[in-house]
């Protein structure tokens, strides 16, 4: 209905153009020769034929030569054709109308046809640019679906892997059927039913079909090229961005078992000796007790605490591995539960005495500190290695520090000591696994790990650890952690029940 009307509309203006023209040149008539008439009327339908279609300016050439007849040729006001001249100007305004015409309707086509090309372009890269930052196959289907339907107007469906595993697929078995023959004909299957078109696609890789790709619409037929190229070009790039996605997960794969044998190699070089020394310990001491059961008593109990001693040491170290290889997988959770700072810190203190610490530790703590979400003996623990650090690397003589002060939500701990400090070169790197300061003994007790489990967990809870000078010397190694937000006692109370 609407371009009939388009069309009705053509006409008439072609008619109104004809009549001005027509004016005009009654106007000028005292002033001019028939010939000069007859190119008033041309420039009327070469002006017609810019804008209007070949049939319109035939149209309006007809009108013109009807006008020129009943008007300028004698005898006025009737159609009568007795000029040969007059008739060969009818036949080359004719002509030029139709040759112009032509070519403009030509230029117009290829105007449209470059400007679709353009929109293809324009669509077809931003498609390509939205696939290039997905990261998965989900984002890539979503991404397609998402171009395809806004260009086509259609609803579309992906099916990824083998018809067998199309089972579950939101699709009727009729295309179900089309997609498998689709899939293995390797080429474009269309059907047309009352009120629906289904095109499907195959999504064919470098080294296997992908799956397929269905369009629906209920406006373009069945073979519509614009929708064939769209659908073409798409399912080649969801292809492409496919197969990137599938190699980036293979190279990170490959990257990951290559850093994870790295690690075992580094893990076994590191620890080896420090896994032999207490149990060569532990077993010569156990060995000295059972040969000679005459020993003096000072002697036994030296044996049983270079045993006790050595044994401690194992244990810490074997902690030590178990908590580094929970803290890196990827899958770990947390037993969060709501927590005050203080009593941890209280808590890692009493326990590093219990465990024969000498050293006097300072404690100074804020009032009102607020609560934290965290699992306790994790930062127990962190505590503990930052003290163990501290000691080991400090001198016999360190006193330390532990202050705790909180500022906008943040929690901050400090473990201060008055020790040589870290070259500033190496602030960083002494949280990475294995590393050691420069200068530090073999026979220390340490394998490198302490600083990295207090880094992996302080980031398990949301927070930093960072490692700066103390001014007057030493170090002073800082975490910070997220405050709790309020809680009711009463959640508090519901919340601990559930924990234990």
């Amino acid at each position: 209905m609407a371009s009939r009307l388009r069309q009705l509309s053509a006409y008439g203006i072609a008619s109104v153009v004809v009549a001005l023209s027509t004016a005009i040149a009654y106007v000028a008539e005292p002033y001019s020769e028939l010939g000069d008439l007859a190119v008033v009327h041309l420039l009327a339908v070469v002006l017609l034929s810019t804008k209007f279609s070949l049939r319109v300016s035939v149209f309006a050439c007809f009108l013109s030569i009807l006008s020129l007849d009943f008007v300028f040729i004698p005898p006025r006001f009737e159609f009568a054709w007795t000029d040969a001249k007059g008739g060969l100007t009818f036949v080359a305004m004719m002509v030029v109308a139709c040759v112009i015409s032509s070519l403009t309707e030509r230029l117009r086509r290829e105007k449209q046809s470059a400007r679709d090309a353009a929109e293809r372009s324009e669509a077809l890269f931003q498609l390509h640019v939205d696939l290039s930052t997905a990261s998965d196959a989900r984002q890539l289907e979503a991404v397609t679906s998402r171009h395809l339907e806004r260009l086509l107007s259609a609803k579309v469906k992906i099916l990824l892997g083998t018809p067998e595993a199309w089972g579950d697929a939101a699709v009727s078995e009729a295309e179900l059927s089309l997609a498998e023959k689709a899939w293995a004909r390797r080429e474009l299957i269309s059907d047309t039913r009352p009120g629906k078109t289904s095109t499907w696609a195959p999504l064919i890789g470098l080294n296997e079909e992908l799956g397929v790709i269905g369009v629906f619409s209920e406006q373009r037929p069945a073979g519509d090229p614009v929708q064939s190229f769209f659908l073409t070009a798409c399912a080649n790039q969801f292809v492409s961005a496919m197969e990137r996605v599938r190699l980036a997960n293979a190279v990170h794969r490959t990257e990951l078992e290559a850093e994870g044998e790295r690690l075992r190699n580094s893990l076994l070089s590191a620890v080896s000796h420090d896994l032999k020394t207490p149990l060569t310990s532990i077993i010569a001491a156990g060995q000295t007790l059972l040969s000679g059961p005459s020993h003096a008593e000072s002697v036994k109990r030296d044996l049983v605490a270079t045993m006790v001693s050595e044994g401690e040491r194992l244990h810490r170290l074997i902690n030590n591995l178990l908590s580094l290889a929970r803290l890196d997988s990827p899958l770990i959770e947390l037993r969060k539960t709501t927590e005050s700072m203080e009593e941890i810190v209280l808590a890692s203190v009493a326990r590093l005495r219990v465990l024969g610490g000498e050293q006097r530790i300072l404690v100074n703590m804020d009032s009102d500190l607020p609560l934290v979400r965290a699992e306790p003996l994790l930062l127990e623990q962190v505590l503990l290695n930052l003290i163990e650090n501290a000691k080991r690397y400090a001198g016999a003589n360190v006193r330390i520090q532990i202050h705790v002060k909180s500022s906008d939500g943040i929690l901050a701990v400090q473990v201060l000591d008055d020790g040589p400090g870290i070259p500033e070169d190496e602030r960083d790197k002494v949280f990475e696994k294995f590393y050691r300061g420069r200068g530090v003994g073999k026979a220390d007790g340490g394998v490198g790990l302490g600083l990295t489990i207090c880094r992996a967990i302080v980031r398990a809870h949301g927070g930093r650890i960072s490692a700066r000078d103390r001014k007057g010397g030493g170090t002073i190694v800082e975490f910070t952690l997220p405050a709790a937000e309020a809680i009711a006692l009463d959640d508090l109370e519901d919340e601990d029940k559930l924990a234990s």
